[in-house]
């Protein structure tokens, strides 16, 4: 009886909670759909002999030491967290690894990205501190990534040459022709991704330094475009500054940009390892433009597992850079390089749902309520 008349005098929430539930099936099965596409776009006239041959000669040595970069790094991006977290609240490093392992479990399970919502809530429920301050602990841990990203980027930009088109053979991406990508085109995407890391980067060290200056850039900036999205970015660079004080500790904040270097190395050589295993002959560069193309390929939240836009990228990159590296060889690198990034994020993110006694759905049931994506940065 009560729960009915819960139900009648509250229409709008039960509608507002049946659009929500809608929208987040909707966003599942299109971000399937669109991986399964790009699977078959990518593979659909593959030489699988060549692939599964090329696969077969890779060397396993290289491609455990590739596991071994990969598995470090996982470490070490939880360590670069520690400084954030402990500058203002004591949490113990399987709280850290925990909250972090699970939140990249989800990230590429579920292509709504609340990955990242999901660290701030489960480190908020380990370690016992208000959601708010977990969420700004985790939009701290953005700038280091940010940071870091940004080097990797202008030495992709500054070291590759581009001085001429590329062009993808026929049959390379299903394509009936060849595809010429002109110079200027690449050289403008590099410039423009790198001027719009600047522009984050700056705005985010600003605020340490005038957050009202901050506010009212972005005011300018997209006020005339949309009040909503004018507030969604206040909310976010607000929740940021929440926790700008752990910048204030110069000690703490340099440990942690030197395991965020560290944390992007490790991928930069589990790349570089992958290369090896397959006898890839690659300019010193090359890891640096690869890393560049996923990050950039998984910005936006599409497949679950980031099906089709890792492997893209990956083939991409190799056409890019070594235009004569064949088609059914730089499949085989993007297969066994998106199957190898999976492995440590599914071991143990797993293992800490496991050991935390927590729940995959229960998690994202709880994010998806309390819906606070306005205080996560970007993912980049």
């Amino acid at each position: 009886m009560s729960q009915g008349l819960f139900i009648d005098l509250n229409p709008d929430r039960n509608k507002n909670k049946l659009r929500a539930r809608l929208k987040k099936i909707l966003k599942i099965f299109l971000g399937v759909t669109l991986g399964a596409f790009l699977i078959w776009f990518l593979f659909r006239k593959t030489d699988w002999n060549a692939v599964h041959a090329a696969i077969r000669g890779a060397s396993v040595g290289w491609l455990l030491l590739a596991q071994v970069f990969a598995w470090s790094g996982c470490f070490a991006r939880v360590q670069r967290w520690s400084y954030v977290v402990r500058a203002s609240h004591p949490a113990t490093f399987r709280n850290l690894f925990s909250a972090t392992q699970i939140g990249f479990l989800i990230n590429f399970t579920i292509p709504a990205r609340i990955g990242e919502l999901v660290r701030a809530y489960v480190l908020s429920r380990l370690a016992k501190l208000p959601l708010s301050q977990s969420v700004a602990m985790v939009a701290l841990d953005r700038v280091n990534d940010i940071f870091v990203l940004l080097i990797i980027v202008c030495v992709a930009l500054f070291s590759f040459p581009m001085e001429r088109d590329i062009t993808f053979a026929t049959g390379v991406f299903s394509n009936v022709s060849p595809i010429v990508v002109p110079a200027t085109l690449i050289r403008t995407a590099a410039i423009s991704l790198t001027v719009f890391l600047c522009v984050i980067l700056g705005l985010l060290l600003l605020l340490y330094v005038n957050q009202n200056l901050v506010l009212r850039f972005i005011g300018i900036c997209t006020g005339g475009i949309s009040e909503r999205l004018n507030d969604r970015f206040r909310r976010l660079f607000l929740n940021f500054a929440a926790g700008m004080h752990v910048f204030r500790s110069s000690t703490e904040m340099a440990k942690s940009a030197c395991f965020s270097i560290l944390a992007w190395s490790m991928g930069l050589f589990s790349t570089a390892s992958i290369m090896t295993a397959f006898g890839i002959d690659f300019p010193w560069f090359t890891p640096f433009v690869m890393v560049t193309m996923i990050a950039v390929f998984i910005s936006v939240p599409i497949a679950p597992g980031m099906v089709g836009q890792y492997h893209i990228a990956i083939i991409t990159c190799l056409l890019l850079v070594i235009p004569e590296t064949d088609t059914a060889q730089a499949k085989a690198v993007a297969i066994v390089a998106h199957v190898l990034s999976l492995i440590p994020i599914a071991a143990l993110g797993i293992f800490c749902l496991v050991r935390e006694r927590l729940s995959f759905v229960e998690l994202t049931r709880q994010v998806s309520r309390r819906e606070p994506e306005d205080a996560i940065p970007p993912d980049l």
